[in-house]
């Protein structure tokens, strides 16, 4: 019989942990560290009930969201060492997605004595328009660029994937791809949005990869047709667009250079930016039209039907709400209708997740 999960709270860090023996008595399984992402609420850690039937010891790692893991370095380690003599694990994994794929990744790439897996981790914390440029904290101007920290590594095997549907994650493939990286050092372009975590979830891929992290992550996302072929100048433009949006600088041209970009109509993330550019400018039958673009671009693609229902609804209300603003009300009406039809059992699917 499995022991009760130990956990607690280190009160100079804010991090809190839960460890969970491995299933089996036997050591040398895996012990896998996973770090929770944003928005999981106390008492609680992020992708746990993921690894609810797996077979291996497990430390699940938390803190509050401005904190990103930064300063946690002394609490994490001690409760590695804790799970390491209790487990005498054959091999690590961290493990992390969004927040947690930056906590993931840094501690990986501190202690070199594990792989790690980082769903849309964030290579320089606090860029305009990312998820922690909303919780904000001072800590994160002085995080290191893990950007370098990858080039410079030789003994992580780590896979890093991005959701090229997103401007952030965009930029860091982009980043990426310009420093030689090493052998061990994997990095996955997405026909995916930030939470590329989930996609993997809904396809069964992320179950069939922690099974026992040894299966190629690749090859299940090819089979799946989610591997992008975006180029690194198309990413680029995306990125660079979006930030410039999140900033407040984008000018006349600007504006008119993206929406005559042919590569919007292929990135429906693209296209949703453009359309929150001209929103922001009061424009908002032309915003309507960007994101009816977006959503067909979306309904073309083969995993469209996999894709976060909390994205895809993201669009919706958009444009529901940029055609009211236009007046449009009948347009509005027969778009709103066709939501309610694609998503019966969110009542409320209207409200912001």
């Amino acid at each position: 019989m499995t022991p009760a999960p130990e956990e607690g709270e280190d009160p100079a860090s804010g991090l809190r942990f839960r460890h969970r023996r491995a299933r089996d008595s036997a050591n040398g399984g895996i012990l896998v560290v996973v770090f929770s992402q944003v928005r999981v609420a106390d008492g609680r850690f992020g992708l746990e009930r993921l690894f609810a039937n797996t077979r291996h010891a497990c430390l699940f790692l938390n803190c509050p969201d401005p904190v990103w893991y930064l300063g946690c370095e002394a609490a994490i380690d001690r409760e590695i060492a804790r799970a390491i003599e209790a487990a005498r694990p054959g091999r690590i994994t961290y493990y992390g997605a969004s927040k947690g794929a930056h906590g993931a990744l840094a501690t990986a790439l501190r202690r070199e004595d594990g792989a790690a897996f980082a769903f849309g981790p964030e290579l320089v914390l606090g860029r305009p328009g990312s998820q922690s440029a909303r919780v904000f904290a001072p800590a994160m101007a002085t995080a290191p660029d893990l950007a370098g920290m990858l080039a410079a590594c030789r003994k992580v095997a780590a896979t890093l994937v991005f959701g090229v549907f997103d401007p952030v994650d965009a930029g860091g493939a982009v980043a990426l791809s310009g420093r030689p990286l090493p052998e061990t050092v994997r990095v996955l372009r997405l026909a995916s949005p930030h939470a590329s975590h989930d996609h993997l979830y809904t396809l069964n891929i992320a179950r069939k990869l922690i099974a026992g992290f040894d299966r190629d992550l690749a090859a299940l996302c090819s089979e799946r047709g989610l591997i992008a072929a975006d180029t690194d100048a198309d990413l680029a433009r995306f990125a660079g667009f979006a930030e410039a949006r999140a900033r407040g600088l984008i000018a006349p041209d600007t504006l008119a250079a993206a929406r005559h970009d042919p590569y919007r109509a292929r990135n429906p993330g693209y296209g949703l930016e453009i359309a929150r550019a001209l929103a922001d400018i009061g424009a908002p039958a032309e915003a309507a039209g960007e994101l009816a673009r977006a959503q067909a671009a979306i309904d073309a693609s083969p995993a469209a039907r996999s894709l976060p229902k909390r994205w895809l609804k993201g669009f919706w209300r958009e444009r529901i709400a940029a055609l009211r603003a236009a007046g449009e009300t009948h347009a509005a009406d027969l778009a709103e209708q066709e939501a309610r039809r694609r998503f019966p059992a969110d009542a409320q699917w209207m409200a912001a997740d």
